[in-house]
Parts: structure tokens; sequence; C-alpha cells
């Protein structure tokens, strides 16, 4: 087995120890910039609000027909209701304007058609995707790469809807 010897002398020691400190304190001040800046960012109320564990958004009620996107996938069924909430950033969009309405026990799929048109903040929750399971053989409906159906279902499951003037 052969041996590697290192000379370190006082100024590779020296070397080393100050790009290590400079490494260290240019991440640091990076961090403490951004975390500076993030401190001093006014917040503004775009529509979007928590309250326990339930959300409210903003914006306007839109009917969407049937498409071949992966939206109208998404939506699952013939016509579909979706919340435009324009270019505001929400946390789970799944149109692209906003949000795919979902009916729950407070509120039924068919009201979701008087509020078109109209502005509106609903309350509710954001539902995630479930797996798809096709009805037959001969179905065809969207895959991924793994070779799966795409899942289906994702939006806002609304339980409170109020007109806004």
């Amino acid at each position: 087995m052969e041996m590697i010897e290192v000379n370190l002398t006082t100024w590779r020691i020296f070397s080393i120890v100050l790009s290590i400190f400079v490494g260290v304190m240019s991440g640091m001040s990076g961090y403490l910039f951004t975390k500076s800046q993030l401190s001093q960012t006014p917040s503004i109320n775009m529509g979007v609000q928590k309250s326990n564990s339930l959300i409210y958004l903003t914006g306007i009620v839109i009917e969407k027909t049937w498409s071949k996107s992966a939206e109208y996938w998404i939506a699952g069924d013939s016509n579909y209701y979706v919340l435009d909430i324009g270019y505001l950033e929400i946390e789970k969009r799944s149109a692209e304007e906003g949000v795919i309405l979902r009916a729950s026990e407070a509120i039924a799929f068919e009201s979701f058609a008087e509020y078109v048109g109209k502005k509106v903040e609903i309350k509710g929750e954001y539902v995630e995707s479930k797996p798809y399971q096709p009805k037959s053989a001969y179905e065809s409906y969207p895959m991924g790469m793994d070779g799966r159906p795409l899942p289906r279902g994702a939006g806002f499951k609304v339980y409170e809807i109020r007109v806004l003037n």
C-alpha cells in the first residue's frame, strides 16, 4: 500500500480555513438577505384567506364544456364549473383559470349554475385527485408515463358561496 504525504504549511492551512469561512459567510449572507427581504415584503390581501382548515377564495364562476384536455379529464363531467381567480397564486390549481369547483353536502353541483359570471367568495377545502379505475378494457383514457390511467377528481370542495358586489 502506497502512502501519500501531504505537506501542510501554515499558508495552506490558512487558505483552507479562509475558503471555508468565505463559503459559510456567503451562504449565510444570502440566507440573511432573503430572510430580511421576506420580512419587509408588505402583505396584500389578494382574496385567499385560511380559517381553521377551510380556505376562502374570491373570483368569478365560469362554466366549461367538454374538451379533449387534461383539465376536462380532472373535472370528470361533461360540463363543469371553475372559479377564475386570474393571476393570483394559490396553493393548488386544478384548472387553467384557478380551481375546479366540487360539490359538498352543503352545496349541490347544480347550484353552481346560478353563480356563472358573478364574482363570488367561496369557502372550502382543496381535494386531491384519486386514481382512476377503468370500467372496461375497451375504455379510452389518458395515461401517465407509467402506463396507468391519469388520476382525476382534484379541485376545491365548496361549503359556502356568496355573491360579492
